[in-house]
């Protein structure tokens, strides 16, 4: 919308071109999980929503409870998922529907705490990661850059002090104790070391994973895509806690993300 605004002003102000923000008209709901599809297939009769006819990273229209809605093949949880879109006048009817359709597959509503874990488990990137100081490259994103073209923050990326073994790159963390991993942790390679002593990283998420019964965590550590399978120390100096984790690559389940594709 800003974007938007300053060329209307400062590039085009010879159009008579009013803006209008309609995000605040829409609410969005995620429908996620192994039985999604027979879910929204119930609740969305004038539509298909086959494999084919609605891919990963796909859209359709239709209608739930004679209210029109948008239906985006996405998935922030790393299953296969969808995201409806409806009007917010008509969210709560819409909301109730699917929940009272959906019991037949024990659909049931879940929270941020639920999907922190699922992203760990998925090595999704959020805020705990983006925090202002990483890369593409160091998030594993650096495929995503194109070598050969120019992009927004090419002449950034290129810096000498933004690129190389010395940065900190994203991976993943296994406890290799029964304890969880510290929130927080400054990570060290020996664990005999008092502080202070220098670090190789840090924690930047944590949880314990249903799927794999482990602590697991994410972190950044210097060099880190090059250190899968060492043995490193999770230290926590507030609590006085100390974990020896492993470093794993930080897609912990279904890397090739078959369940949000299939």
């Amino acid at each position: 919308m800003a974007h938007l605004e300053f060329y209307a002003q400062t590039v085009w102000p010879e159009l008579h071109v009013h803006l209008t923000s309609i995000t605040d008209q829409w609410s969005a709901m995620s429908l996620a999980g192994p039985n999604s599809r027979d879910v929204l297939s119930a609740v969305l009769k004038d539509a298909d929503c086959s494999n084919e006819a609605l891919p990963y990273m796909g859209f359709a229209e239709g209608t739930i409870c004679d209210v029109p809605i948008r239906v985006f093949r996405l998935t922030f949880s790393g299953e296969l998922g969808f995201e409806i879109h409806i009007p917010s006048r008509h969210f709560q009817k819409v909301w109730q529907f699917v929940l009272d359709e959906g019991k037949p597959w024990e659909i049931a509503p879940y929270g941020l705490e639920a999907m922190t874990v699922l992203r760990i488990e998925k090595g999704h990137v959020v805020a705990s990661e983006l925090d202002g100081r990483t890369t593409a490259e160091d998030l594993g994103f650096g495929r995503m850059m194109k070598p050969d073209a120019d992009f927004i923050g090419k002449r950034l990326a290129e810096r000498p002090g933004l690129k190389g073994n010395q940065r900190k790159k994203l991976v993943g963390l296994k406890s290799n104790e029964l304890l969880p991993i510290p929130r927080g942790a400054q990570i060290v390679a020996n664990k005999d070391d008092s502080p202070p002593c220098d670090t190789i990283g840090h924690v930047t998420s944590q949880c314990y994973s249903p799927h794999l019964e482990k602590h697991i965590a994410l972190a950044l550590i210097v060099d880190g895509d090059h250190l899968h399978g060492k043995e490193v120390y999770t230290a926590s100096p507030l609590t006085n806690i100390t974990v020896a984790a492993e470093i794993v690559p930080h897609i912990f389940f279904d890397p090739t993300s078959e369940r949000a594709r299939g």
